[in-house]
Formats: C-alpha cells, structure tokens, sequence
C-alpha cells in the first residue's frame, strides 16, 4: 500500500501565504533596535510542525520575524493485538518541518510526514503514506497570556504530483499560552473539517492492514489538548495530553493521547529533544475486521518514542532587540543626576592612610568608602539633582567629608559638588599622642599651708580635679598648650599657663592670695 502527496501544489499554497503575511504586516510607530538591559527571555520550545509548543498540542507562541525554523522528528511506535489477537504492527514516523516567521505575530509552518507501518501475524504487509500539512499561526501577547489561533490544511493526493481537492481537510484552533508557577500553560480547542477519506478511491476493497494504515478518516473531529512547559537555563520538559472527538453518525470513541518531552538547547540555533507518547484509540471487534467492516479513522501505536533536532536561522538574537511604541498619555521621567567624589588621605608626614573610614554626608544621603593602600577612596552614585523635561536641579550639593582611623585625630572637610567627578581636598591626620601628666601643690600664700577643696579646671577640654587634704592633685591631659584655673573659697582666684608633653610630667606649685 502506497499513497503519494501533491507537493507542487503545498508549495503554492505556501507561497500564497507568505505574501499575504508579508504584506499584511504594519509597522510599528516606533522600531528600534537596542541592547537589551534585562535579562533575555528563554529559548523558545519547538515541537511539531517546527513551530513552538509540543507534539500534538501548539503553543499560542509564534517565531520571531524574520526567523526561519527547521524541524526534524524520527521515531518507533508499536501496537498488538488490534486486527486480530496474534497481529501487531510497528510503525516507524519522520517528520520534516520548516516555519518561517513572517511578523512578531504571523508564522507559517509546512510539515511533510511520513510513517511506515509493518503488520505481523496471520496476515503481513507492509507499505508507506506520505502526508504533506501546512500551518499557519496567529499570536499576540496580552501581559503574561499569550492568545492566538492556528489554521491546518493537510493536503493529500492521490497520485502525484496531483492534488485531490476534495480532499483537503482543514481544521482550526484556539490557542492560549499563560504563566503558571515555573513554567507555561497551554490550552488548544478547535475542530477538524475532515475530507481525507476522498482521497481513497475504493477503501472497501483494500486489506484490512492497509486501511489501519491509511490514516485518513470518516468523521469530523472536535480538537482539545493541554500541555505544561517547564524551562530551566538550557533545559525544557514538556508534559501534554490531547484528544481527537469524532462527531458524525455512528462515530467511534475518541483518539485519548499523552506524552513527555525533553529538550536541550545546545546554543542559540540548535536544540535536541525526545519524546515518548502514549495513545489509546478505537477499538475493532475480529469479527467486524473479518468481515472487512473497518472504520476508517487515523489508527495509532499504543506508545511511540523518538528524538528530533531543531535549527533556527536569521531573526533577532535571543534578547538582543526589543519595540519601542509611543505612549498613550505623556508622562515627564524623572533623571537622577549623580556626582563622584574622591580623594586621598595621609598621615602628617603626608604617607598614605590604609584604612581610614571616609564619609560623605550630603542634605538627602551619606555614602562611605574605605581608603586603599594607597590613601585614596571614592564614592559612586551621590544623588545631587534630578533632570525633568530638560530642566535640570541640583539641590543637595553641599557635602561635608569626616574621615576617621585608629591612632589618628580625625580629619574633616567640606565642598560643593557638581554632576559628575569631584575631587576632595587632601586630607592630613595628625596623630594621637600619648598623654602627659600634670602635677601641682596648692598652698595658702600667707601662711604656706596646703589648702584642701581647692577646685582646679584645665581648659581647653574643661576637665576638673579638686585638690586633696594635702592640697595636691594629679591630671592626665593630651600633649598641648593649657591655662589652669584654681579657685577656693576666700582666695583669689589664680590662672597660669602650662605646656604638657607627650608621656611628660609637669610639676606646678600654685599659691593662693586673699
């Protein structure tokens, strides 16, 4: 049993096709092409027909414009027992398939398959059908869900390279993509105008092997199937399940299938991928296979596995282009207008300062940096202004600079910034000395008495100490140049002038008056 197709005559309606796609295309208001700031969109999945989606259940996605998919599918399914209880046949699939994306949102899909079926049992036979389908395929994003529909024409013949136009069955989808958790949802439901069974002069008087192998059908079919898509990095799996219902007269019990997919994008252009798929169909009594009462309706292994390798050529590079259309309502963007500003710090000898904590406070913000081995820092990012339909403020420009490091006195400066770099003044951190020690006796000048109580304050620092019943008293004070205030009640009040040096001891004695 053989059955040839009418390619020339695909081919024409494939060129028909595409120049309606091409010419109905509309161009945006605005197309540019930029690179893109966001992490890219996975690769898309590609299942039958070179087009995405999976085996029997497409995707409301469509090829990117421009792209040219190609698609091949190979693989073995396998059936016992449905002619009679010692028969069983193996069928052996391929499938080569080109797509080509006319728009964002048009792409047309022409997929030959071929299958050979080998019966076993009572009765052997053998043969090939060859089955040439075209698709074309609407889709358009809403948000996440993606809406589309697709039209099928499967086009037999019935010696080639003639086009049995009767014959042609059609059959029409709805199709919806959406998010779901990790991965996309697909849900299809159409119908199938089915005409293959014209293209069959005298079914009756064929065997009953070659009418299981035809795959052409009485009945019209109602359409629906769901299928899950998890993709991960280069990674994606696929789960669907798919049901053909026939309607009509006396029509049998549906096609119920199932299945699983595995892919692996080996670059940007090529992916691999397996399947496996599981179907129940109709059911044949042996007695009506005897009496050569056969429905014809497309029969299918109970399970079929296979691999397939897809290619993509031309269109846009994953994530490399994107659309700019015009707004509805216009809207003012706010720009933030940045400085910089660095600078050095260095100890008092002017070597760099490692480590030195630097910050930078403004009006709105305070941003830090830490100095490296070579004294110098910089702050990134220091918002000052914003930029409004070309009009540009800057509003917090004002920045004052503390720098702050073990074993040094701070350091401090201030400035104006302006957008872009800045740079700081130098600087210098002058050590933190030891401390020294000052010592004094206060006595009463008349009498040379110590004087007890007395109240002694150093300044700068304001520190205080009070002079035992000896009249000494004892302070620790930083290395520097001091006045030392001495009261006591009914004395007048005494001041002098005092130097301490660092880890030092100064020795005073203070004479009190009336």
């Amino acid at each position: 049993m053989r059955r040839t197709t009418g390619l020339l005559g695909v081919v024409g309606v494939v060129g028909v096709f595409g120049m309606a796609g091409a010419a109905g295309a509309q161009p945006a208001d605005v197309i540019a092409t930029v690179p893109a700031d966001t992490e890219p969109a996975p690769l898309q999945t590609i299942g039958y027909s070179a087009l995405p989606g999976g085996l029997h259940v497409p995707s409301a996605d469509t090829l990117p414009g421009g792209a040219v998919q190609v698609g091949l599918l190979g693989g073995f399914g396998y059936r016992k027992g449905l002619l009679a209880a010692d028969h069983s046949f193996s069928r052996g699939v391929g499938d080569f398939a080109i797509a080509f994306g006319a728009t964002d949102m048009l792409s047309i899909g022409l997929s030959l398959d071929g299958r050979f079926d080998k019966h076993s049992g009572a009765v052997t036979d053998d043969g090939y059908v060859g089955d040439p389908h075209l698709f074309v395929r609407l889709g358009k994003a809403i948000g996440a869900t993606k809406l589309g529909a697709q039209v099928g024409l499967w086009v037999p013949g019935k010696d080639a390279p003639s086009v049995a136009g009767s014959a042609i069955s059609v059959d029409a989808r709805a199709l919806a993509t959406l998010a779901a958790g990790p991965g996309a949802l697909t849900l299809t439901a159409g119908f199938r105008l089915d005409n293959s069974l014209k293209s069959v002069d005298q079914p009756e008087r064929l065997s009953a092997q070659d009418r299981v192998s035809l795959g052409v059908s009485e009945f019209n079919a109602a359409l629906a199937g769901v299928s899950y898509t998890v993709p991960s990095n280069k990674v994606w799996f696929t789960v669907e399940g798919s049901t053909d219902v026939f309607v009509g007269t006396d029509a049998p019990s549906p096609i119920f299938r199932g299945g699983a997919s595995v892919g692996y994008h080996l670059n940007d252009q090529w992916a691999i991928l397996g399947f496996v798929e599981g179907a129940k169909v109709p059911g044949l009594s042996y007695g009506e296979v005897a009496m050569g009462e056969v429905t014809l309706v497309p029969y299918e292994p109970i399970v079929t596995g296979g691999l397939g390798l897809t290619a993509r050529f031309g269109g846009p590079k994953a994530g490399s282009s994107s659309s700019i259309v015009k707004n509805d309502v216009p809207k003012a963007v706010e720009v933030i207008e940045y400085a910089e500003l660095a600078g050095e710090v260095t100890d008092e000898n002017g070597k760099p300062v490692v480590g030195a904590k630097v910050v930078v406070k403004l009006k709105n913000n305070t941003g830090s940096a830490v100095t490296d081995d070579k004294g110098a820092w910089s702050v990134t990012q220091l918002p000052i202004g914003k930029t409004i339909d070309s009009t540009t403020t800057l509003d917090d420009t004002g920045a004052e600079v503390t720098v702050e490091v073990d074993g040094k006195k701070p350091g401090k400066s201030t400035l104006t910034l302006v957008k872009g770099g800045n740079t700081a003044t130098k600087i210098a951190l002058d050590p933190i000395l030891p401390d020294g020690v000052l010592k004094a006796i206060v006595k009463a000048l008349a009498t040379g008495k110590p004087i007890a109580g007395a109240t002694v304050k150093v300044e700068p620092g304001g520190k205080t100490v009070t002079t035992d019943a000896e009249g000494k008293f004892q302070i620790e004070v930083p290395p520097g140049q001091y006045k030392i205030t001495v009261t006591s009640p009914g004395l007048k009040v005494q001041q002098l002038d005092v130097t301490i040096d660092p880890n030092g001891v100064t020795i005073k004695n203070i004479d009190l008056s009336k």
